[in-house]
């Protein structure tokens, strides 16, 4: 089986999303999206890489957008506690 590397952009803010998902097994934020991506694959039951009119690169830019959604709605509400305090 052959690796590829696939190299993109993102924020501060998106990387500190990022590195909100990171396990003690993730050495780097790279293999923290590694792990993110490899299981919405495995969640995903509407992406058929035989289905021609399929977008796989959006699905997974929405798959991570909804991610990074859910994760910058948590730190919003843990910066309104630690002003809070």
């Amino acid at each position: 089986m052959r690796n590829n590397i696939i190299s993109f952009r993102i924020s501060d803010e998106e990387l500190e999303a990022l590195q909100a998902f990171q396990t003690p097994e993730d050495k780097s934020p790279s293999q923290t999206a590694a792990r993110l991506l490899r299981g919405s694959f495995a969640r995903s039951t509407t992406v058929s890489t035989k289905t021609p009119d399929v977008d796989i690169l959006e699905v997974f830019k929405q798959e991570v957008a909804a991610s990074f959604s859910e994760v910058r709605s948590q730190l919003e509400e843990l910066r309104g506690k630690l002003k809070a305090r």
